[in-house]
């Protein structure tokens, strides 16, 4: 999870995650949120089906956000989704119906960007498949570095994920708490979480800052309510989650070689 300081855009492989989207009811909010928070400027495009919103780090695309609207139920909340890179779309969806998912969106064209599905994994978390765009994925402070699942059943989701995706999983021995790291061939790209809590499983991503701690503050500011204070993974980073003025619920994360000693509450050492 080591990040840039600058943002550098990277290639992408099937496998791997290739983007972030925010799904909310009030997009003016949102913007304004991320975009004192973390630096970010929009890109909005009002042409096609449906507006579509680039939030930008400097002039690289860093995620996505759309508006809900009245073909959405009601009560699904605000929130943030990922994708994950495929080399054929409708191959992938295919096979997660086979494997006990469940597709919430068929695969269809996205615009001129590619094509899309999405999915409902077993265990009841949402994921999307992509392929498409320029095959560029940003790397560095402001851009997100992590995505974990939160589920109730890691036994369920590990066979599914790693079926479906190729995926490896290791588990991680010196977690306090059951966690699995998850590999696409040699590298790490995601990571996977018991829950201890009552709630939904679902994706979460990390957006990599150059102070936990500062961002923190400045989130609770904005109007952020923060769920996990700032944490210690020792010898990996320092961590925190809150959920952002609409409810969507984000993390964000420092690694320990961008510490500066005990400025963050960890060390280099």
């Amino acid at each position: 999870m080591a990040m840039q300081t600058e943002i550098i855009m990277e290639p992408i492989t099937a496998g791997t995650f290739c983007w972030n989207e925010l799904a909310v009811w009030d997009t003016e909010i949102a913007s304004a949120f991320y975009c004192a928070l973390f630096g970010w400027t929009i890109d909005t495009n009002e042409h096609g089906p449906m507006p579509y919103t680039m939030f930008k780090m400097g002039e690289h695309p860093v995620c996505g956000m759309i508006l809900m609207d009245a073909d959405w139920p009601e009560d699904c909340p605000s929130h943030w989704g990922c994708y994950i890179s495929s080399d054929d779309v409708d191959a992938t969806a295919k096979k997660a119906v086979e494997l006990g998912g469940m597709l919430c969106c068929e695969p269809q064209e996205a615009g001129d960007e590619g094509r899309f599905a999405v999915i409902t994994d077993p265990t009841g978390a949402v994921v999307s498949v992509f392929k498409g765009g320029d095959g560029k994925n940003p790397n560095g402070h402001g851009s997100f570095c992590w995505n974990e699942l939160l589920t109730d059943d890691m036994d369920t989701a590990t066979e599914f994920y790693t079926s479906l995706l190729g995926w490896t999983a290791v588990p991680n021995e010196t977690s306090a708490e059951p966690y699995t790291l998850l590999m696409n061939g040699e590298v790490w790209v995601g990571g996977m979480m018991k829950m201890q809590w009552e709630g939904n499983p679902s994706w979460l991503g990390y957006v990599s800052v150059a102070s936990v701690d500062e961002s923190i503050t400045r989130a609770i500011e904005l109007g952020a309510t923060v769920y996990v204070e700032p944490s210690d993974m020792p010898g990996i980073g320092r961590f925190a989650v809150f959920a952002d003025p609409t409810g969507a619920t984000i993390a964000i994360f420092t690694a320990v070689s961008e510490c500066c000693g005990d400025s963050c509450g960890c060390s280099n050492e």
